[in-house]
Formats: structure tokens, sequence, C-alpha cells
């Protein structure tokens, strides 16, 4: 059996129990895969839809359903209502799955980011996620686990896949192979934060290069600076930041992406240096970790920005 995965790079344990369940012919009736954007949950998930379906490409295939769009799905877009035909799909999800597969074993449906339904809405998943059939396979995508995010009944009904961020040289790898030159990928796996799909994206985007440019220089200004140059640096990030989570679209949180620029420049001043002034550089990119925690949490992002730079402003 052809492996379907041979293109991915990482995700061993998430691909080894796939292959498994695809070859022993035992698949769950529904598949949660949970990871972060960017680690190649629903690569995967057409992966998997396209060895199950293997008599069409999946964009013609009678017997697929998707949906990854970043918008909101519609209720009717869920439920089995006949008389009223959905806005975006030929059929519902649940009318898609109330048939019987035309050319093929199996039906599939792959809905993306489970998160953008509402609680009533995943409710009405739930009712489908209840009721498994033997010839039809559904699959999840979710980036938390988060009864905030996916309802936990909707949770315990699904065969759970983790993804984990992939490491740099299997990203750089991976680049290289797609024929990115080797500087431009060893940087961008390195910005990339262990998403794989994110550096594939942005692998001929030169912009995320002058912008990695542009944030490595601000750091580097606050080194040895007045206090208030760190301070003027991360309000300027936390109003950037701020700006993206209106804007609510694709585009990279920017303080995310300014972190990573500065662990890089952290890193190369660490290997470059010996005895205690080692040791401060790699404090620092320690707490620069500490401060990707605080973002996650219910941390003010400016005050997070401000001590780690404040920090780095004892730096020579």
């Amino acid at each position: 059996m052809t492996d379907p995965f041979s293109t991915i790079a990482g995700q061993q344990q998430a691909l080894e129990q796939l292959r498994s369940q695809l070859e022993s012919g035992r698949m769950a009736h529904a598949y949660l895969f949970v990871g972060e954007s960017g680690l190649g949950k629903t690569t995967v998930a057409r992966m998997l839809a396209t060895a199950l379906l293997p008599e069409a490409a999946l964009g013609r295939h009678p017997d697929y359903w998707e949906d990854d769009r970043i918008k909101p799905l519609s209720i009717n877009e869920i439920r089995l209502l006949p008389e009223k035909p959905p806005e975006f799909h030929e059929l519902s999800l649940q009318a898609f799955l109330n048939l019987k597969p035309a050319v093929g074993t199996r039906r599939v449906a792959l809905l993306a980011n489970a998160g953008r339904l509402r609680d009533q809405d995943q409710s009405v998943l739930l009712k489908t996620l209840e009721e498994p059939h033997p010839h039809r396979v559904i699959i999840l995508t979710t980036p938390s686990l988060n009864p905030f995010v996916v309802l936990p009944t909707v949770v315990s009904r699904c065969r759970r896949v983790f993804f984990h961020p992939v490491p740099s040289p299997e990203i750089e790898k991976l680049l290289a192979g797609q024929g990115v030159a080797a500087e431009r990928a060893r940087l961008i796996a390195e910005l990339a934060r262990g998403r794989p799909g994110w550096a594939v994206r942005v692998a001929d985007d030169e912009g995320v290069i002058e912008l990695h440019h542009a944030w490595t220089r601000r750091l580097e200004e606050v080194f040895g600076a007045p206090a208030d140059v760190p301070l003027h640096v991360a309000a300027e990030l936390d109003s950037a930041q701020m700006g993206w989570r209106k804007a609510e679209g694709e585009a990279e949180d920017p303080a995310l992406f300014a972190i990573a620029s500065w662990q890089i420049e952290l890193r190369k001043r660490m290997l470059a240096s010996r005895g205690r002034e080692q040791g401060r550089w790699a404090r620092l990119i320690e707490l620069s970790y500490d401060t990707l925690g605080y973002l996650e949490q219910n941390v003010s992002p400016r005050l997070a920005l401000e001590t780690f730079l404040l920090e780095c402003r004892k730096a020579s």
C-alpha cells in the first residue's frame, strides 16, 4: 500500500495511528484532529479522504464534502432541511451523510475548525456524531480542546488525533525539497514556530523576510537604550496586535512573529558569546518563551511585552 502521507513533515505519531487504521480497515466514524493552525491538520485530513475515496479526485468526487472557510457556518449548512437548501453547499452536512455512497464504499466529510460553529450548532452536529454509520467518516479539526471552542460532548464522540509543532530541521528539509534556497529555507523554518503549513505558504513571500529584519532592528535598538525605547516598541507591537485581532484574517499575529524574530537574533548572539555573557542571552531566550506563554493567557499583552523588552534593554 502506497503511503498516503509521504509528503507530510513530522507528525509521526498521528500518521502512524491513521496508517494503522487504514491498513486494518477499522476506521472510526468521526475524527477530531487537534493542533494549532499550520501544523497540517487539514492537509492530512484531505490525504486521509483521498485514501478512503480513490475513485476520483476529491474536487469532483460525489462522496466527498468539505468546508474549510474562515467564516462561521449557517446552521442550515449542517442540519437536514430538505425544503430549505443550504446557502453555500449543494447539500447540508446531514443531508450529504444521509445519502448512500454514490461511487465509492464510503462518504467522507471534512469540517475544518469546528469551533466556527456556535454551541447550539455544535449540538446539531452532535446528533450526527451520535449516530455512527459504518460507511461514513467525519473529520473535524480544532486548534484546541477548550470547552469554549469545542463542546466536550462533541469531543467525546470523536477519536482524537493530536498534531504537534514540527522541529525546524524537518520544516527546512520540506522547503528545500520544494526548491527553496538553503538560507531562506533555514530562516523561514525558524520563523515558522513548528508550523510547516505556514512555512510553505510564505516560502515565496519577500515581505516575510523584510518584516523579520524590521523587527530584528527594533530589538537591536532596545539593547542599552533609555527605558522609553523598549516601552515605545512594546506599545507599537501591542497596537499592531490589536489591529490584527480586529481584522480576524489569516495574517500572522504580529506579536508572535516579532518574538520569533527576536528569538532568532538572541540565539545567534548566545552562540557567538561565552561565559556569563552567553548565560545572559540564554536567560533572555528563556524569558521570550515565558512571554509567549503570557500572551496565551489573560495577561495584558502590552505589560508582557514591556517586561520582556525592559530586560532586553539591560543587554549590551
